[in-house]
């Protein structure tokens, strides 16, 4: 029996076979079927909390989904989230790329210490935000209050509009080492022949940075904004352990949580899961596009 099953992996087709039909299984099972439930429910009345009253209301859900204050202002609030956030972790990665391009004693080491917030998990990151930021005893507080900036210590996630942007900032300081490791390679695949003729033309460093360095970061500048806005609308862990439900920082990924898991309304919390996805599979459809233009270039 094992011989002739050894037999019969000898063929490829079979080989092949046998590696991808387990794997097509737990797609099956643990991504398409719950996909297609998800679908399901999002044309049901269904809160999980009262099962008996489970029924068909068709577009309903969708309806109120778009009518849903909460969810518009979430909308509003992680467009605000994506705008900044997408802005400062390019410029700041830009800067960190063009600085570690440079030749210099301990280059290395910073290569290697600027990918370590990109490595915390995103629950240890909202977490360490958080001491760092606590209104009480916060390292924030303690070294503005060393420097003589503050007189007393301040309840910085107090404040809606400060928590917003203290969990931009927290996000921007998580994700650029990424990017910048993206606009680094691109940097280091230059040939310098080209900054040397450009100075022999007499271009100056502005000239060389934006008639060569910019240009040869063009694709790989769309793909890292693509990469930053899903990322920046997908964000959850660390915004959730930061601040949890809170309404100053409630994005449209956290509010779809609370509603389906924290209220029960699966309906409701399916029909919004699929608005979420259209925008996200649009996204990642530029992404596809722009990689692939990429690889012909």
């Amino acid at each position: 029996m094992k011989k002739r099953f050894l037999n019969w992996l000898d063929n490829r087709q079979h080989l092949a076979y046998t590696i991808i039909i387990p794997t097509l299984f737990l797609l099956l099972c643990f991504a398409y079927y719950p996909a297609i439930q998800s679908f399901r429910f999002s044309f049901l009345k269904y809160n999980i909390k009262m099962p008996g009253r489970t029924g068909f209301n068709g577009l309903v859900n969708y309806i109120a989904v778009l009518r849903d204050p909460q969810f518009i202002k979430s909308v509003i609030r992680v467009s605000y989230f994506m705008s900044i956030a997408t802005v400062l972790v390019v410029l700041i990665s830009l800067g960190i790329a063009l600085t570690l391009n440079v030749k210099f004693g301990g280059r290395g080491i910073l290569r290697t210490i600027i990918i370590i917030p990109w490595a915390i998990p995103p629950v240890v990151n909202g977490f360490l935000w958080k001491w760092i930021f606590n209104g009480d005893f916060g390292a924030l507080n303690g070294l503005l209050f060393q420097l003589g900036i503050i007189d007393k210590y301040q309840f910085w996630l107090n404040n809606p509009f400060v928590a917003l942007n203290l969990s931009i900032f927290m996000f921007v300081w998580r994700y650029s080492p990424f990017i910048t490791v993206l606009f680094l390679g691109v940097l280091q695949s230059i040939p310098n022949e080209l900054y040397e003729a450009a100075r022999v033309d007499g271009a100056g460093p502005l000239g060389q940075f934006f008639f060569i360095t910019v240009p040869s970061l063009q694709r790989v500048g769309a793909i890292a904004v693509i990469l930053i806005l899903i990322a920046s609308f997908t964000v959850f862990d660390d915004i959730y352990a930061l601040m949890g439900f809170d309404e100053a920082t409630k994005t449209p990924m956290i509010y779809n949580y609370e509603v389906t898991f924290e209220m029960g309304r699966f309906g409701k919390g399916s029909a919004m899961a699929y608005m979420i996805g259209i925008f996200l599979f649009i996204l990642t459809m530029l992404y596809i596009r722009m990689s692939f233009r990429k690889e012909k270039a």
